[in-house]
C-alpha cells in the first residue's frame, strides 16, 4: 500500500512539473527523468549537447527510478531512466542500457579506529549482520585482523564504535539494487536505518556509519575534505574500479537503463539525442566519451552492438531513421 502511495505522489509531482514547464516555456520541451543516480551524468550530457535549446529545451526530473516508467508510457518523458535492470513487455516501449555503474559500500571510521590504511572487505554475511540484526553490532567484531588477508583493512579490538546503518529512500533504484545484490532479498526491511535522499547526505554519515552509493559519486567523495574519514570498501575481495566494473569482475555492477516510447510525439528530437549518446560517428560523441571517463562519472559505456544483446532492439529501431 505504501509503495502505491509513494508512486502516486511521484506521479502527481511529475504532472505538476510538466505543467509548469509547459506554461513558462515558449519552446517545445524534451523532458527526461527518473533515477537520481543518473541525474548528474545526464545533466552533464544535456549541457554539452549542441542541440539543446535549439529545437527543444532539455530538462531532467530526479524523481527516483520507480517514477520513470509511467511518464514514458503516457508520452510525457522522452526517456525514462532507471539505475537498475528493467525489461518491458509493453509493445510500444524499448528498454536499453546506456552504461554500467557500480554500487559502492561506504563507511565512516576515524583513522584511530583502523588497524591499517587498507579498505575493509565486505560480503553479504557481514552486511546482513549490520542491517538485519536487532541490537548492538560493533565494528571490531565484524572486522578483526585476518592473517590470511594481510592487505585488507581491519578494526582495532579497542574500538567501541557501534554500527549505524544508512539507506536510500523508497523508490530509489540504488536501494533496490542494494536489497537484491548485497542483502540478497528484494523485500528486505530494516526500519532502524537512517534514510537519506542524496549521495551528499549519505557521505555525511556519522562516525560508525555504513551506507552505499553510486561509483559515479566517487569524484564527490574524493574531492570533499569533509568526507575525509568516509572510505569505499571492497566487495568480496574485489576493489571497485572502472576497469573491474566494465569487465564485470566487480559483483555490484548495475546498469543505467533507459526506456522510450516508440510513439513519442517529438520523435526526431528523441532520435537525434539517442544517436548523440550511442553513435561514435556522431560529430559530438566525444562529449559522451569525456563524460564517461574516470575523471568524470566513471561509467562503462555499453555500445549498441554489445554482445549481450541488451541494445539490439534500440539499434534496429534507430536504423529506421537514417535521415535524422
Amino acid at each position: 500500500m505504501w509503495q502505491k502511495r509513494i508512486l502516486g505522489s511521484l506521479w502527481i509531482m511529475t504532472m505538476l512539473i510538466i505543467f509548469i514547464v509547459t506554461f513558462v516555456n515558449n519552446k517545445p520541451y524534451f523532458i527526461m527523468g527518473g533515477s537520481t543516480s543518473v541525474s548528474p551524468l545526464m545533466h552533464t550530457l544535456m549541457d554539452g549537447y549542441p542541440e539543446n535549446h535549439k529545437d527543444a529545451d532539455f530538462t531532467y526530473n530526479s524523481l527516483g527510478s520507480d517514477a520513470a516508467i509511467i511518464p514514458v508510457d503516457k508520452g510525457m518523458f522522452g526517456i525514462g531512466w532507471l539505475s537498475k535492470e528493467y525489461t518491458t513487455s509493453n509493445p510500444n516501449q524499448i528498454s536499453f542500457v546506456l552504461s554500467l555503474d557500480g554500487m559502492i559500500l561506504v563507511y565512516n571510521l576515524p583513522p584511530s579506529e583502523l588497524g591499517n590504511d587498507n579498505p575493509l572487505n565486505f560480503n553479504q554475511e557481514i552486511v546482513k549482520k549490520m542491517y538485519l540484526t536487532n541490537g548492538n553490532v560493533y565494528w571490531k567484531d565484524l572486522f578483526p585482523q585476518d592473517p590470511a588477508h594481510p592487505n585488507e583493512g581491519w578494526v582495532k579490538p579497542t574500538s567501541t564504535l557501534k554500527v549505524t546503518t544508512y539507506t536510500r529512500e523508497n523508490g530509489s533504484g540504488t536501494r533496490d539494487v542494494f536489497n537484491e545484490k548485497v542483502l540478497g532479498d528484494k523485500t528486505a526491511y530494516y526500519p532502524q536505518a537512517t534514510t537519506v535522499n542524496s549521495s551528499t547526505q549519505m557521505f555525511s554519515m556519522a562516525p560508525g556509519g555504513i551506507g552505499y552509493s553510486s561509483y559515479s559519486d566517487k569524484k564527490q567523495l574524493d574531492s570533499n575534505p569533509s568526507f575525509a574519514n568516509v572510505y569505499m570498501g571492497n566487495w568480496e575481495h574485489t576493489i571497485p574500479t572502472l576497469d573491474n566494473i566494465s569487465h564485470k569482475r566487480y559483483g555490484l555492477a548495475r546498469p543505467f537503463t533507459g526506456v522510450i516510447n516508440e510513439k513519442y510525439k517529438q520523435i526526431n528530437t528523441l532520435v537525434k539525442f539517442l544517436k548523440f549518446l550511442f553513435y561514435p560517428s556522431d560529430p559530438n560523441h566525444h562529449i559522451v566519451d569525456a563524460a564517461f571517463s574516470e575523471a568524470n562519472y566513471a561509467q562503462a559505456a555499453v555500445p549498441l552492438d554489445d554482445p549481450s544483446g541488451v541494445n539490439n532492439k534500440l539499434d534496429t529501431w534507430l536504423k529506421k531513421f537514417p535521415e535524422v
